[in-house]
């Protein structure tokens, strides 16, 4: 109990540090200069990775605070490399951010051997992926055969990874491997290419389905084809909406039934002779596996089931569709005791679902009646009916709520507080996950904005209660169900609006103080000592690496000051508009009027001419240089300005498409810049300096 005590209070502690740290340079405070904001990243880093080998060397039972210092380092390296980004209005969210960052965490995972480094370098993979095919700061077009194998060989990458992989690292690559196939389908049905691969992925799926023995990889892949087959039903909707595609939904519907039942059968059967251990995995794949088949035949069927009833019928009564779900499918899903779980469950999901939609048009008074009764009945229950009727009963008490009240604070009150009930006199593991997913998920939603004293109350109550469950918790399940809601809740403060991020950051940061602080203390008096294997077994590569880290962030920083004191002036017409970046904060998203070539069509890197007008403002004139080829050079004068960018079809991307700005003034600069101030080096490299309306 003392010891996940301590390491829950040191890594709550941590964790709130690094918020803080990432709010406060997102926020892009204008009370340092440039350099200065160059040497707090530096020391930023030298502080976690200082501080790792402090520990690491003077207290050695601390080895486990020693490693999560370490983890900070290397992410306080891309805080870095986004900072840098920042001060020098480089790309926002660029894949070169990622990648650089993806480098050196790469290999500190393969010296270590430390999961939560190989997690971190699995994720970064991602995000250089996601950016490279998505950029933020700019739109590219792409040709259907340059789509599909960039997509196809970011799947394939992934599988490689999983390939060679073990335990936790092999699920994360799997996960990505089946999150850019659906990519792949997803593009291919929006975008009308790629005609051929939802056979080709439904093909997949089957002979996944044959070859994998594992539970966990059988679910997984469950999932991603459950997604595939709504997709595609959806799609089939939109294209024909007539009575044989949604009669097809509902044999579609019966069919991930039947699959579902007999995989579960299956499944039950093989681990009818395992061991204890085993036979406990095959449980819980059979309630996972379970839970899925109902969510994907429940989706195909109430979509089948509103669809028929839109064609028949241009005026159909709430109270119609409300009877018909209560007598149509949850009456016999309760009756029906000794059915097959599967279709009971479905038929119950389904039966709900047509309730919800019903439940706005009928009388306030006959909902609260039929919540009574289910509630009722839901004690008398099986534990997967409890758990569909818990779920159904937050929906309908959400909706009993709306009558009374447009405030959707206290819709989301009834939720938590009915979940949270159940949860504290629930003995089932299973059913107690679900209730505390679904409390706790009302109560982050409650944090949505602070307006008032009872939304700063909301607040302090989140995170107390969070703090509180982690600390004194000991079920492992619901632990990662909280600790999952305390990674979510600061992903949900970065992109809220309401409240300053750099109120935020001083408030995090207060508060890991005094976490740590308290934890240090708690541990010095119960005396605790700690066992856990050192990862740093290659210290001087370590080093080399971390040099190299410090190298780049100084390197980088030099020759940007160095372009803007000596590189030439250009002033650019500009149209903006204005989003926020993942590490970076606020930034404008420039187009520039030279960005756009007319009657071209080339791909690759550019020279182009500048040429000033009347007015002092730089106009394209031509391309000089293709892929380090002559393509005009003749259109060149004295006078003239080459600077560097990217084509694509028409399209030039000169990296300096990203102006950052203090939170909540990017509105101000859309609003008045019309010219961008841009510095050009005699080899054509740019940087932005500033944008200005005159």
């Amino acid at each position: 109990m003392s010891e996940r005590a301590v390491k829950t209070g040191y890594l709550l502690g941590i964790s709130l540090l690094v918020a803080a740290i990432i709010y406060f340079f997102a926020a892009n405070w204008q009370g340092f200069d440039r350099l200065t904001k160059v040497a707090l990243s530096i020391g930023m880093m030298g502080l976690f990775y200082g501080g790792s080998a402090i520990v690491a060397y003077t207290v050695k039972r601390h080895r486990f605070l020693s490693h999560w210092l370490f983890v900070c380092g290397a992410i306080a390296f891309g805080i870095s490399v986004a900072l840098i980004g920042q001060i020098y209005n480089s790309h926002a969210d660029s894949f070169w951010l990622f990648l650089i960052w993806l480098i050196p965490s790469s290999f500190f995972a393969l010296l270590t051997r430390y999961s939560p480094l190989r997690l971190l370098s699995i994720l970064l993979l991602q995000l250089t992926f996601w950016f490279y095919y998505f950029p933020s700061s700019y739109s590219i077009e792409r040709s259907e055969w340059e789509s599909f194998v960039l997509l196809l060989l970011f799947a394939v990458s992934n599988a490689a990874i999983f390939a060679i992989s073990r335990s936790t690292i092999a699920y994360a690559a799997y996960i990505a491997m089946h999150g850019w196939l659906f990519v792949l389908f997803v593009i291919g049905i929006t975008e009308e290419k790629f005609n051929f691969w939802p056979y080709a992925y439904a093909f997949l799926f089957l002979a996944l389905f044959y070859f994998l023995k594992r539970r966990s990889y059988v679910l997984l892949t469950g999932v991603f084809a459950g997604a595939f087959f709504i997709t595609q039903y959806f799609r089939f909707v939109e294209q024909y909406f007539q009575e044989w595609v949604f009669f097809s939904g509902l044999l579609l519907a019966a069919a991930v039934i039947y699959m579902g039942a007999f995989l579960v059968k299956r499944t039950v059967k093989r681990s009818s002779s395992a061991t204890t251990s085993s036979e406990e995995k095959g449980k819980v794949f059979v309630a996972l596996f379970q839970a899925l088949v109902t969510a994907v035949a429940s989706a195909l069927a109430v979509s089948s089931v509103m669809g028929l009833i839109a064609l028949w019928t241009n005026d159909f009564s709430p109270y119609a569709l409300f009877s018909l779900a209560i007598g149509g499918f949850v009456v016999p899903a309760l009756v029906w005791r000794n059915g097959n779980n599967v279709v009971r469950y479905t038929l119950l999901a389904v039966g709900y679902l047509l309730g919800a939609f019903s439940a706005s048009g009928v009388s306030v008074w006959l909902l609260v009646g039929y919540s009574v009764i289910l509630a009722g009945l839901f004690f008398r229950s099986t534990i997967g009916v409890r758990i569909l009727t818990a779920v159904a009963l937050s929906v309908y008490g959400a909706i009993i709520v709306s009558h009374w009240t447009d405030d959707a604070r206290f819709m989301l009150l009834a939720v938590l507080l009915l979940n949270g009930i159940l949860y504290t006199f629930s003995k089932n593991k299973y059913e107690r996950i679900v209730f505390l997913s679904l409390s706790f998920g009302a109560f982050v939603l409650m944090t949505t904005d602070i307006v008032d004293r009872w939304d700063v109350l909301s607040h302090i109550l989140f995170v107390a209660a969070l703090i509180g469950f982690l600390f004194l918790q000991k079920a492992p399940y619901e632990r990662a169900v909280a600790w999952g809601y305390w990674w979510i809740f600061f992903v949900w403060k970065y992109y809220e609006y309401a409240w300053d991020l750099l109120h935020k950051s001083l408030t995090f940061s207060l508060a890991g103080i005094v976490l740590l602080t308290a934890t240090a203390l708690f541990e010095k008096r119960k005396q605790l000592v700690f066992t856990e294997t050192s990862i740093f077994r290659k210290k001087g590569l370590l080093i080399a690496i971390i040099a190299l880290q410090v190298a780049v962030i100084g390197y980088t920083a030099f020759s940007k000051e160095q372009l803007l004191t000596h590189g030439k002036l250009v002033k650019l017409e500009l149209v903006p508009i204005d989003p926020r970046a993942v590490l970076q904060g606020d930034y404008v998203r420039l187009g520039y009027e030279i960005s756009t070539v007319k009657a071209v069509n080339e791909r690759g890197t550019v020279q182009v001419i500048l040429r000033k007008d009347g007015a002092g403002v730089y106009r394209f004139v031509d391309i000089y240089s293709l892929n380090g080829k002559p393509y005009h050079r003749d259109a060149y004068q004295t006078g003239d300005v080459l600077i560097n960018g990217k084509i694509n079809g028409d399209t030039i991307i000169y990296g300096i498409e990203s102006y950052f700005v203090p939170e909540k003034t990017g509105g101000d600069v859309q609003q008045h810049a019309r010219f961008a101030y841009v510095r050009v080096s005699r080899t054509g490299d740019a940087i932005l300096e500033k944008v200005s309306d005159q």
